[in-house]
């Protein structure tokens, strides 16, 4: 199909095959290959640019998570999640 936007190629090697198979449930059906390389391309670029850029950003992140335990703003019963683990795993 013609277009005015540059191509690229991509060589389908055993990573590639796996990634696509993989990715295949959650793609619409009946895309092209070169559809499947195109979404997956856009979706990883979105997951990479949704994570955290460093080791500050991450221990920042794990700070917060602390925090919110500390302060029992977590929103968890816990009395709650210590009987479903009584009867989970019972002791004998």
């Amino acid at each position: 199909m013609p277009t005015r936007h540059h191509r690229i190629q991509v060589t389908e090697d055993p990573e590639l095959a796996h990634a696509l198979e993989a990715a295949a449930p959650h793609l619409p059906r009946g895309l092209s290959r070169s559809r499947q390389v195109r979404e997956l391309a856009i979706a990883g670029a979105r997951h990479l640019a949704a994570v955290p850029q460093g080791e500050a950003e991450r221990q920042e992140l794990l700070e917060q998570l602390a925090q919110r335990f500390e302060e029992g703003d977590t929103g968890l019963d816990w009395d709650a999640l210590r009987e479903s683990k009584r009867h989970a795993w019972p002791l004998r």
